[in-house]
């Protein structure tokens, strides 16, 4: 509310903004809420949405991992997607290495320590790439994200022979896959099934090597 009582507006229209959450169920990792919130009109509204309960103030919930693997001995450029049963889709989904970010963790860690945890490969944080908070399904969960870029030295001694780290009730499948056109062709072939933001990554590479030749 403004300082006269009123709503803030924009260009005639109110600001939407949210009033008040309400707590419908609770497991040891997701929330069920309902938000009452106002819409640009000034309707009263609710709407239901899933929150993770490890959530924490001006934190991202989660990373995903771009794993950027070179090899100047053997002219090699790669990245890693891994694959892992999940039940709310009753599938195998193929994915880029990623996790929760942990209680007084930065993003930067929770993302080397998840690469090292999932895959066995040790890298360094991308700095040159600008780490902004994101929205995953905004309609459905509040879950944001951070996408953070890792170098992977396969030339270095440690990364000769990975061994994953993985919790109790994980069983991941690591792959290498080439950083080519090609990629979304591999993806394609996979009895996996691509998760949007891979998929956005293959076909962001598809496009960018068509409109460089052009």
């Amino acid at each position: 509310m403004s300082s006269n009582g009123e709503c803030p507006t924009t260009g005639g229209k109110e600001v939407p903004r949210n009033n008040s959450q309400t707590m419908v169920a609770r497991t040891r990792w997701l929330a069920l809420k309902t938000i009452d919130y106002t819409d640009e009109k000034g309707v009263q509204r609710k709407w239901d949405i899933a929150s993770r309960t490890t959530k924490q103030r001006d934190v991202p919930d989660a990373v995903i991992i771009i794993p950027i693997l070179k090899s100047i001995k053997n002219n090699t450029l790669e990245t890693i997607v891994v694959e892992q049963y999940r039940p709310p889709i009753a599938s195998y989904a193929m994915e880029f290495p990623a996790g929760l970010v942990d209680k007084n963790e930065t993003p930067e860690h929770a993302a080397m320590r998840e690469l090292w945890e999932e895959t066995g490969y040790l890298g360094v944080v991308d700095t040159s790439f600008e780490r902004h908070e994101l929205c995953m399904s905004p309609g459905l969960c509040d879950e944001t994200i951070n996408i953070v870029i890792i170098n992977v030295d396969l030339d270095d001694p440690q990364n000769a022979n990975p061994k994953q780290h993985q919790d109790e009730g994980e069983n991941i499948t690591v792959k290498r896959v080439p950083l080519t056109a090609g990629f979304k062709q591999v993806l394609g072939t996979s009895s996996g099934m691509p998760i949007s933001m891979l998929y956005s990554f293959a076909v962001g590479l598809e496009m960018g090597a068509k409109l460089l030749k052009k």
